[in-house]
């Protein structure tokens, strides 16, 4: 029986991360977009749908977990032997050094199922260079809100399958296809920009909505000539992976229900801080506790 169609849609790779912490390390946690982003909606109660790629390795190493959370599985495609896999080197400050070990192949306009098409919003968060502004284009519609995390546009595998951080030259061809672009702070960092100089950025080049998440020190945001700054959620933090998308998809969600921006990244910014209280994908909090941290 098919379940509902998806109000939200979450667009990139499924990761596997291979997690080095000072303290310890874990290996073969799902990761990426759909895993941290998909989770923390269907922990809000939206219906979710998935547009990934994943190698043959995913259900022969992992249950079906997007099904088991009832997230619609139908964008999930099986295309070659490995998921792309990353592995992120922490220091105690929450910085990472990132390896790339496999990519997936990218995604393509013919990747959107036609039951995804009526999708009120779509959150777009590539890992590595998955994503073509075409796809994006594929998505837009006068009744949808596009949102685009462009940090895996930002990834540039080099020697060895090191991460290294700069500026594509194409981004603009992205952004004009996005309603909302949040960019986080290690994509600002590793760029050698202050948030403020991000900000900037992507007003010039016409970002109606433009987002700089900052981690424990909340985000800034600018919307409709105003600059807004929110603070972030004082906890104590296990492991940052994922806290993006968990914001991104969020803020989505809460800003396609009341329209209000500042309300929807306080909300946001409470959802993130609440889930990197936990290690890997658990820990994601529920509307009520999001309000309760808000208030």
């Amino acid at each position: 029986m098919m379940g509902p169609e998806p109000e939200l849609v979450v667009v990139g790779h499924v990761a596997i991360d291979v997690n080095v912490f000072p303290w310890g390390v874990i290996e073969n946690i799902l990761g990426g977009a759909p895993t941290y982003g998909g989770l923390a909606l269907r922990a809000l109660g939206r219906e979710v749908g998935v547009i990934s790629k994943v190698g043959r390795d995913l259900p022969e190493r992992f249950p079906p977990l997007y099904r088991a959370f009832g997230m619609d599985t139908e964008g999930i495609k099986v295309a070659g032997e490995h998921t792309t896999t990353f592995e992120n080197v922490y220091d105690r400050r929450g910085r990472r050094e990132q390896r790339c070990r496999y990519r997936a192949p990218p995604l393509s306009p013919d990747d959107l199922p036609e039951s995804y098409r009526g999708a009120r919003g779509f959150y777009v968060s590539p890992v590595v260079d998955e994503v073509t502004p075409e796809l994006l284009r594929s998505l837009r519609r006068s009744d949808s809100t596009v949102m685009l995390d462009p940090q895996g546009l930002f990834r540039e595998v080099g020697k060895g399958g090191k991460v290294r951080i700069r500026m594509p030259e194409n981004l603009q061809e992205f952004l004009r296809h996005a309603d909302v672009v949040k960019v986080g702070r290690e994509e600002v960092e590793g760029l050698k920009k202050t948030p403020k100089e991000m900000l900037e950025l992507l007003k010039r080049v016409g970002v109606k909505l433009a987002i700089v998440t900052l981690g424990e020190k909340g985000c800034l945001a600018y919307h409709a000539g105003r600059t807004l700054s929110v603070e972030g959620l004082k906890v104590q933090a296990q492991d940052p992976t994922g806290a993006g998308d968990v914001f991104g998809t969020v803020f989505l969600a809460k800003y396609l229900e009341t329209g209000e921006v500042e309300r929807s990244l306080r909300f946001a910014n409470a959802a993130a801080g609440l889930k990197v209280r936990y290690k890997g994908p658990v820990g994601f909090p529920s509307e009520a506790e999001i309000k309760a941290a808000v208030q």
